[in-house]
């Protein structure tokens, strides 16, 4: 074999590394065979050991160090500044999730988090939940962190389905001979959102056997609109009133200055519940008395809504900020352990077994009501009874924020298990191998409070005077009295206290749902060299996996019974397993040539046998291009595959409610284009809709589901089939000085069959567009044979949307000695060029659509860490930029006066310093500035993309014994 460098690390790196990614000592390496110094060998996004810096795919690394240096206590925190990464779920973007609320994960290239895998020392973790399979960095101590390695896409041929974006590898500390107590505290400089926790870490090193456990638990407080006074001083559009019409140049949208800005209350749903009487609009006392709305704020000119006030005077009717929420509370408990046992030379045993236990609640507003009240309802006042009666009206409708019943709070409990045992060692002293076992469990168990029982709710409000005492009334098939309902307890909806405890205990209830998810993955590796070449060994990898997932959503009884108002969830199990073959191969093509240093051809296949989905192959062809010292290129062309999830496959039907007109409408029908309007008459005829088409009749969905949001139904398709990618990786690496290194990497994605919902107004359409109603769409849509009123619409995903994207990635790194110590700098960018999103491809009339600039995708990210070191004193400066976007590319000057906003950046700055060897003291404060999001009706609130917290201060301390 050829004596290089290159060869000889990378063929010592194999015999005494491990099969999980693993960092090798140069000086260990060069001494062990005289060869050269090396730098560094890892395994980045590959199970072949090699160069990190001449890997065929683009990897980020973050090492245990770093997050601690940033005051990191979520790992999450700092993925989500990478400008590579996007947010998945989070605190701040699960404020109003009913399941989830809480979760951290991570989402690479904005692709959806479902299309990240996230690795623990190189194998599998189980997922968040049935519902989202993506891994909840809540349960990763921080504190066991070595380091992370970010795979840049292309990873499918090594690690199998999910990995479209890439891939998060997270690798864990196997020993440690000290124990460590850590604390943090973290305090805004406005009230809400404070977090404060611990940890204590500690192991044992000896010849055989070592070990680290970690215990760690943190708390963060909710944080709610109130907390925040850029948001008690909201930005927001108004209608014009200037403008004419689409073509006068005169937007349609401006920004509400002055007398017309400020917070929004609307102007009925009040909590102690208004009605509008014949003699005008009132707001009611505790025993039905009334009084005049009071209007404290101004209406905006029409044609804006007038029922809605702004200002900060006394309204009656509902404040939108009362029950705004920018972060969802959480608490958090981690036990991870990593035993190894080195039973024989060459030969180890690994146990992790790692434990968590999350908390979170998201909260919304008090249910909306707008009920019709008898006008011999037992609570009305007489007054009232009389101004309907001289009207000639025998009921009323009662508009009521229902908060004396309690806020709806979805509280989410989970806790999950992983364990992991694995044999790694040496085989006849040239190939390694490791073999393990691991088990995953996720348990989510989920209360919904403030919900009432339908049935119950809808018996108590129709409250009688029988015999002296207040009844529920029972009325015969035409509605009239004909005696009281036993058991049922009389509601009144009049006042802030009006209803009995009594009747509030009738007519109220927590609904809950459990949901399990578990992971089996049995698997092994082999790697090594398979045989020589003129220009090295030929090295490789071989890995086989079998997986098992199985999940479950068992809803309680008043839920799957449609007894709770508003929503309705059925019950589900489902499992698929899958089987996989990998290969990897690295092929030395030439060596020390003229203009070649190096140059290796890099190929991995990988074969996977899904029950649920059928046998795909993904691939990666790749190459290693070293000219000298300095400079070196690389590259890969690489097939990836996803599987649909479990509740993507089974899940049997959620109750939601999203806005939707109905096609057949007279009003839709109308100003259909020419093309769709012959099939929307022929098809509402067929459906039974009377002279669709023409002004006989008119005809409309009634006023009652005109009036409401109608229900839909969300479910799974268990004829899903795996999505797909294309993608391309190219980059140039340039190192002039060992202290210099100079990065770019141009990628792009092109992902076909995408899983997505189209959503319920387009299940519709599609039905009523089509040349019949003989489609699957149809299949989807039910009306109500009395009314015609549509009555459900069950909305599922499908293989029907692509993504198009490609960009190019930048990274620099300096390091900077000089006798009052060092600097490093380190620089991370990202370049969107192009991304395009199409939700149904099959569709002719929906085009790409180009969203490149947008908020959610703006055209430049980055990332930029100073920090100083001088002997025991650390500070560090991390800056986060976002260049400037706009709400919408199709914008034109008809639509508004407020489509672009700035761009952000928003700087931290941390410090640590060694006291002693037993005592380190952290300080830091994140948000310098107090930046807060940009001052645009779309973005103020947004704490997705910017920081909502505001200034925040931040003291540590580190015990080491």
């Amino acid at each position: 074999m050829l004596n290089n460098k290159v060869s000889k690390a990378v063929r010592l790196a194999i015999a005494f590394g491990t099969a999980s990614t693993a960092v090798f000592a140069a000086n260990s390496i060069a001494a062990e065979e005289g060869v050269e110094k090396v730098e560094r060998i890892e395994v980045t996004g590959s199970r072949i050991k090699r160069f990190s810096e001449v890997s065929p795919t683009p990897v980020t690394t973050i090492t245990g160090e770093e997050l601690s240096n940033a005051g990191i206590t979520n790992i999450s925190d700092l993925l989500q500044k990478l400008p590579s990464s996007g947010v998945g779920s989070a605190p701040t973007t699960t404020t109003n999730t009913i399941f989830g609320a809480g979760i951290n994960t991570t989402d690479l290239r904005q692709l959806g988090e479902g299309r990240t895998l996230v690795l623990v020392n190189g194998r599998r973790y189980v997922g968040a939940s049935v519902d989202n399979p993506a891994v909840d960095l809540n349960g990763i101590p921080t504190e066991m962190i070595e380091r992370m390695d970010i795979v840049h896409g292309g990873a499918s041929a090594v690690y199998g389905s999910d990995a479209i974006a890439g891939v998060v590898n997270i690798i864990l500390k196997k020993s440690q001979d000290t124990m460590d107590f850590n604390y943090k505290k973290s305090i805004t400089e406005q009230s809400g959102g404070e977090e404060e926790s611990f940890s204590f870490t500690f192991g044992g090193e000896s010849d055989k056997i070592s070990f680290i456990t970690s215990l760690s638990y943190s708390e963060t407080e909710q944080l709610e609109a109130q907390d925040r006074d850029f948001l008690r001083n909201p930005v927001s559009g108004m209608l014009n009133p200037d403008n004419v019409s689409d073509t006068d140049g005169i937007p349609q949208n401006i920004l509400a200055t002055g007398e017309f800005a400020g917070l929004q209350t609307l102007g009925y749903y009040d909590r102690a519940g208004d009605a509008f009487l014949p003699d005008g609009h009132v707001v009611f006392g505790d025993n039905g008395e009334f009084s005049p709305v009071i209007v404290g704020g101004v209406t905006r000119p029409a044609p804006n809504n007038q029922l809605r006030y702004f200002g900060d005077g006394f309204s009656n009717g509902y404040k939108f900020i009362e029950h705004q929420d920018l972060a969802t509370p959480l608490n958090r408990f981690n036990v991870f352990t990593n035993i190894v046992n080195n039973y024989a030379d060459d030969h180890s045993m690994n146990f992790e077994v790692s434990f968590s236990k999350a908390s979170a609640y998201a909260e919304s507003s008090p249910i909306f009501l707008a009920e019709s009240i008898r006008s011999d309802n037992a609570f009305l006042d007489p007054a009232a009874k009389a101004q309907l009666d001289e009207a000639g009206r025998d009921s009323v409708t009662i508009y009521k924020l229902a908060s004396g019943f309690g806020n709806r709070t979805y509280e989410d409990d989970r806790t999950t298990l992983n364990t992991t045992l694995s044999f790694q060692g040496l085989l006849l002293e040239e190939f390694n191998y490791e073999v393990y076992f691991s088990y995953g469990r996720n348990k989510n168990d989920t209360t919904w409070n403030g919900e009432f029982l339908t049935e119950n709710f809808n018996k108590a409000i129709d409250a009688v005077e029988i015999d002296g005492a207040i009844r529920c009334a029972d009325r015969d098939s035409d509605g009239s009295l004909v005696g009281a309902l036993d058991g049922c307890q009389a509601l009144s909806l009049f006042g802030l206290n009006g209803a009995s405890q009594e009747a509030l205990d009738y007519v109220t209830t927590s609904a809950s749902i459990s949901k399990v998810k578990q992971q089996q993955v049995i698997g092994g590796v082999i790697s090594g060299y398979a045989f020589d070449m003129p220009a090295g060994g030929v090295s490789f990898a071989l890995s086989a996996e079998h997986r098992k997932e199985t999940g479950s959503n068992e809803p309680g009884a008043a839920m799957q019974n449609n007894l709770v108002f508003g929503n309705f969830v059925k019950a589900w199990d489902g499992e698929f397993t899958v089987d996989e073959i990998g290969v990897e191969m690295s092929v030395p093509l030439l060596v020390d040539a003229p203009f070649v240093d190096s140059l290796s051809l890099e190929l991995a296949a990988r074969y996977m046998d899904y029950s649920s989905v059928g046998d795909n192959v993904a691939w990666k062809v790749g190459f290693n291009y070293a000219m000298n010292d300095e400079l070196r290129f690389r590259g890969t062309k690489s097939k990836s595959v996803r599987a649909p999830s479990l509740s993507q496959l089974y899940s049997a039907g959620t109750q939601s409610f999203a806005t939707y007109g109905d096609p057949c409408d007279q009003t839709n029908i109308s100003t259909a284009s020419d093309s769709k309007k012959a099939n929307l008459i022929a098809n509402c005829q067929a459906a039974g809709i009377p002279n669709p088409g023409t002004t006989v009749g008119d005809w409309r969905p009634s006023d009652d589901w005109r009036s409401v949001t109608p229900p839909s139904v969300n479910s799974g398709n268990a004829n899903l089939q795996e999505e797909t990618s294309d993608d391309t990786l190219f980059g140039v690496i340039y190192t002039p000085t060992e202290n210099i290194t100079l990065i770019a990497d141009y990628w792009s994605f092109d992902v076909e069959d995408a899983i997505n919902s189209l959503g319920a107004q387009r299940v519709i359409d599609d039905c009523y567009e089509a040349s019949s109603l003989d489609n699957s769409a149809c299949d989807l849509v039910d009306r109500d044979p009395t009314t015609l009123d549509i009555s459900e619409v069950r909305n599922g995903p499908y293989n029907l949307a692509s993504y198009s994207l490609k960009g190019v990635d930048l990274e620099g790194t300096y390091k900077y000695e000089t006798s009052y110590g060092s600097f490093n700098f380190r620089l991370l960018a990202s370049y969107l060029e192009h991304r395009e999103f199409n939700t149904d491809v099959s569709s002719e009339g929906y085009e790409p659509t180009p969203t490149v600039g947008e908020v959610r995708y703006p055209r430049w990210q980055g990332n930029l860490t100073v920090g100083y070191t001088y002997d025991d004193l650390y500070v560090g400066m991390i800056g986060k930029y976002r260049h400037s976007t706009v709400l919408d590319r199709e914008w034109t000057a008809e639509n508004n006066n407020y489509n672009d906003v700035p761009s952000y950046t928003e700087w931290s700055i941390n410090g640590r310093y060694t006291v002693s060897e037993m005592l380190e003291v952290r300080l830091g404060v994140s948000n310098l500035f107090d930046i807060t999001p940009p001052r645009n009706p779309g973005t103020y609130d947004d704490g997705e993309f910017f920081d909502v917290y505001g200034r925040r201060f931040n003291l540590g301390l580190n015990l080491r014994f």
